[in-house]
């Protein structure tokens, strides 16, 4: 998923990601190897090739990983995900890769249609191409 620098507040030590869930499906959901990377996007439209969303002279950090992890509403109607190690972000556009190897549950989360395609999902674990959507879920950056 792709997050317009335009959205966010200019350079800040990213704490905490989170998203908005729906009051569907389960209030809780087990992942086992979950993992959450960051980066700073190629621009703010995503392309079915993996490797070509992510911006010249960067590479993913990966701010969160588990073998057991469980996302929960925390009661507020957020499931959020506080980092094992804060993110930099210095402006641009953000990429968020997130990705499990398998889920106990359904959960779902509000999504929004903004213009263009900012969501990218897997064919599988070892794919190098996707799907691209025109909805993304509503996602909270928290940092400092």
């Amino acid at each position: 998923m792709v997050v317009p620098g335009t959205q966010l507040d200019g350079s800040m030590t990213i704490t905490e990601i989170a998203f908005e869930r729906a009051s569907i499906g389960s209030p809780s959901v087990l992942m086992y190897g979950f993992k959450i990377a960051l980066s700073e996007a190629g621009g703010e439209e995503l392309g079915r090739d993996f490797g070509k969303n992510i911006a010249e002279d960067s590479s993913f950090e990966v701010v969160f990983s588990s073998s057991r992890a469980t996302a929960a509403d925390n009661g507020e109607g957020r499931i959020i995900f506080t980092l094992d190690t804060p993110y930099e972000y210095n402006g641009g556009n953000l990429l968020i890769d997130m990705s499990y190897t398998g889920i106990e549950g359904s959960m779902y989360v509000w999504c929004w249609a903004p213009d263009g395609y900012r969501l990218l999902t897997a064919n599988g674990a070892d794919s190098t191409e996707g799907v691209v959507f025109p909805l993304v879920p509503v996602v909270i950056i928290t940092g400092e």
